[in-house]
């Protein structure tokens, strides 16, 4: 479970408006699941569905009266949370989610348990994997609450809430055994992904793969999936653009997803950075021989070596952007391998990418040397198919290795940062890798030959013997 305690703000609505529009880990529509002690009916206080969004005017007058009335409540008094499961960790219900949503506001120190004067809260979730939680710090008794300390007792109570709801147990703290070892396969997901997760993973791909952004609208619906465009109304330029799957007959309609909600590197104006900064010249062919192919998957084990080595350097280490291009490589990888091997490794990029972080810009960050060669390597990887002999699949199972101790690296990274939920997600990535490439390259058990039938000897008339007698 990854929390993220956010900075604290000052218009109540606008925190409120902010959690029912957080619709990115999720398809589904937001609900209102809990709420402070006293509150009355939730489906009193839910927000109400309206034409580009929700009416949340009632709700937030309504967490925003404690405010009113004191004479000088704090600067900044609305306090927000967000909780988002692991993609390898089990999926809670709702009411599972609502106990968690009180049990870490008591251990918080926001919300005690049964105590009708503290602050007034909400629950938002969306789906089963994500909820956000908005709060007024001012007290129904009219004192102030000073959350002092707050994300550290939220990320505690967070390791008790693992532990109590059976979910993934936190790395081990600096100086133990590194989180990802021994690397045992990890427990597959309980639920299948999103409609958002597939989505997202289909549009990488071809992101990743693409030339230019006419290649990857031809990708997107040579993938089966419906595009639509958004045009400027000024010089009817593109703008951006949403994927969905298709409708088929009898089911409900898909929704529709914009590049930007997918994943922040996924808007329009990234990728056409993207783009631009990485080449493609004759000097980087797609691979058509069996030595070109191992060739480009040296290139690529050696890159990863080379950036694993600066994860840490100093006083010049590993750009964020160089990472996230490390994590597409491992995308890109993963197309090269069977099911269900494929879809792990799937996974272990994704996690990568949450454990890199750092792609919320509004613009996409300067030109990195090391990321364009690291892309160029992805997409070539990308195009150049399945592991058809045993030499490309040897030279595949080295760079997962390769990558796997590029995620273990993170993942201690993080863990002295104390970003606890970067390094779980990365050491998560690291036993993925290391588990599928043990698991490609352990030989398959050939089937036991039949064993023979017993064979009854033919029965031999024997004559009895006589004895004779004196």
């Amino acid at each position: 479970m990854i929390t993220q305690v956010h900075a604290r703000g000052t218009f109540v609505g606008a925190a409120i408006r902010r959690a029912y529009a957080a619709r990115d880990v999720t398809d589904l529509v937001p609900q209102l699941i809990a709420a402070w002690e006293g509150s009355g009916e939730l489906s009193d206080l839910e927000a109400t569905a309206r034409p580009g969004g929700y009416d949340t005017g009632r709700l937030a007058t309504m967490l925003a009266e404690p405010l009113r009335d004191v004479n000088t409540p704090p600067p900044r008094p609305v306090w927000r949370c967000t909780l988002e499961l692991d993609p390898a960790e089990r999926r809670l219900t709702t009411g599972e989610w609502a106990a968690a949503v009180r049990d870490l506001l008591d251990e918080a120190g926001l919300a005690p348990h049964g105590d009708r004067h503290g602050v007034r809260w909400i629950a938002v979730a969306h789906g089963d994997a994500r909820i956000d939680i908005v709060a007024t710090l001012v007290r129904q008794d009219g004192r102030t609450e000073p959350a002092r300390d707050g994300r550290r007792r939220c990320v505690n109570a967070t390791r008790n809430l693992e532990r109590r709801f059976g979910l993934a147990p936190p790395p081990p703290e600096p100086g133990s055994t590194p989180p990802s070892t021994p690397h045992a396969a990890p427990t597959p997901r309980s639920t299948p992904p999103s409609v958002r997760e597939r989505l997202r993973r289909q549009v990488r791909a071809a992101a990743i793969v693409a030339s230019d952004e006419d290649d990857f609208l031809h990708r997107l619906r040579a993938a089966g999936l419906r595009v639509r465009l958004r045009r400027s109304r000024a010089d009817n330029s593109v703008t951006g653009y949403a994927v969905s799957h298709p409708t088929s007959a009898g089911s409900d309609q898909q929704p529709w997803f914009g590049g930007g909600q997918l994943a922040p590197e996924l808007s329009l104006p990234h990728l056409r950075g993207r783009w631009a900064q990485t080449p493609r010249t004759p000097e980087t062919p797609v691979p058509t021989t069996p030595e070109q192919d191992q060739r480009l998957w040296q290139q690529a084990g050696d890159a990863v070596a080379n950036a694993t080595n600066d994860l840490t350097r100093s006083p010049e280490p590993l750009s964020a952007q160089s990472a996230h291009a490390v994590a597409d490589l491992l995308t890109t990888t993963a197309a090269a391998f069977p099911e269900p091997r494929a879809q792990r490794l799937t996974d272990a990029a994704e996690l990568l990418h949450r454990a890199i972080g750092g792609r919320h810009r509004a613009r996409p960050p300067a030109p990195d040397a090391r990321a364009i060669r690291l892309r160029s390597l992805a997409r070539l990887v990308g195009l150049m198919g399945y592991l058809s002999n045993d030499r490309k699949s040897a030279a595949a199972v080295q760079l997962l290795y390769l990558l796997a101790g590029f995620a273990d690296n993170l993942a201690t990274l993080r863990q002295a940062q104390q970003r606890r939920a970067q390094a779980a997600a990365a050491s998560t990535a690291a036993a993925y890798l290391h588990a599928t490439a043990r698991d490609h390259r352990r030989p398959p058990v050939p089937p036991a030959p039949p064993r023979p039938s017993p064979v009854t000897p033919p029965k031999t008339s024997r004559q009895p013997t006589r004895s004779r007698s004196r």
